[in-house]
């Protein structure tokens, strides 16, 4: 049974990791016992907790604030998923069957109302779900898991990428289409190559995110630093 304190540390996780709670706003307890309805006691453990997963911070005689986005945890997590995920993909390349080729398919579709309705938490939850599928089909759960615990400040960025109205998101649902097409057809390095380059987008549109909210992140000078 979920704890109280479980509990609040969820609520208020989710809130940052959906951005209902902004980079950079200031946070407090008691805010948290109206919207949450937990006591005090269970709230500030759950703050403590999140202060300590770098998700929270506090300034003397100023407050608790969210943390902002570390652009460089960002790319280096990128980095990470973009080179273990060329080998998920090949692997579904020559294992993949019709059952999951049919999962993947029905994820776009609904990616596909999702964009159509701009409902964008939808179209992110579907996003992170297909590219999980395609962990799960190479039989790399863990991995993916694995990759959450430290994809923090990344996924943060994607949603953020989402909200950005000068980047179209059909984008995303057509790179999609394409890494199926290449599974669908059984063509591995096809679809390492265009994991690879779906995973690039990161590079080639992070001025025009950071330009869109600049005040959300910090190390904004690694900017550059990491090329395709």
């Amino acid at each position: 049974m979920e704890s109280l304190q479980d509990k609040a540390y969820n609520q208020i996780y989710s809130q940052i990791m959906n951005l209902k709670l902004y980079p950079g706003q200031r946070v407090s307890d008691k805010e948290f016992e109206k919207s949450i309805g937990v006591s005090r006691t269970p709230i500030r453990e759950a703050m403590l907790r999140l202060r300590r997963d770098n998700m929270l911070y506090s300034m003397p005689q100023s407050g608790t604030y969210v943390t902002r986005i570390n652009l460089k945890k960002a790319l280096d997590a990128r980095f990470v998923r973009q080179t273990l995920e060329k080998a998920v993909v090949s692997a579904d390349g020559e294992t993949i069957t019709q059952q999951q080729i049919a999962e993947l398919s029905i994820n776009l579709n609904l990616q596909k109302h999702a964009v159509q309705a701009h409902d964008i938490p939808k179209l992110f939850a579907l996003d992170n779900d297909f590219h999980q599928k395609l962990y799960q089909f190479a039989d790399s759960e863990n991995v993916w898991q694995w990759l959450q615990t430290f994809s923090t400040d990344l996924n943060r960025y994607r949603l953020l990428r989402v909200y950005d109205s000068n980047l179209p998101r059909t984008t995303l649902i057509q790179e999609h289409q394409g890494i199926l097409d290449a599974l669908t057809g059984h063509k591995p390095l096809q679809a390492e190559s265009l994991i690879h380059n779906h995973l690039n987008l990161m590079i080639s549109e992070q001025k025009s995110v950071i330009d869109k909210f600049p005040d959300y992140f910090t190390n904004i000078d690694h900017l550059d630093d990491q090329q395709a």
